[in-house]
């Protein structure tokens, strides 16, 4: 084999990625913004009133991301009860099993 022409030299990263005083990437910006617009589907007293352009740090897009995180997804609160699981078809209709196994629409 050849040698190589060119070795791009790659940084090692932080052990732990999360900094909350870091300011936010271009990345979590444009999530921040995708969540704002969901926002506004949400009832008034469930909105935050924060203005998505002040958002400066990762600490601030996290507790924004959390907050309407869980305004949207309110099942994700709720703890699972233990009993039989309902199987769903991948279109939607509860899937009724014969006893060969297979799936019935």
């Amino acid at each position: 084999m050849g040698e190589h022409k060119k070795v791009v030299e790659v940084p090692k990263l932080d052990r732990n990625p999360y900094n909350p005083l870091r300011p936010v990437s271009d990345l979590v910006k444009n999530q921040v913004l995708h969540l704002s617009l969901a926002e506004r589907h949400l009832k008034p007293e469930d909105q935050t009133g924060i203005d998505v352009h002040s958002i400066q740090t990762e600490e601030d897009a996290a507790r924004y991301i959390h907050h309407l995180t869980a305004k949207l997804h309110p099942q994700g609160r709720k703890v699972a009860k233990p009993g039989k699981k309902k199987t769903t078809s991948k279109f939607g209709k509860q899937a009724n099993r014969n006893p060969q196994g297979k799936s019935e629409l």
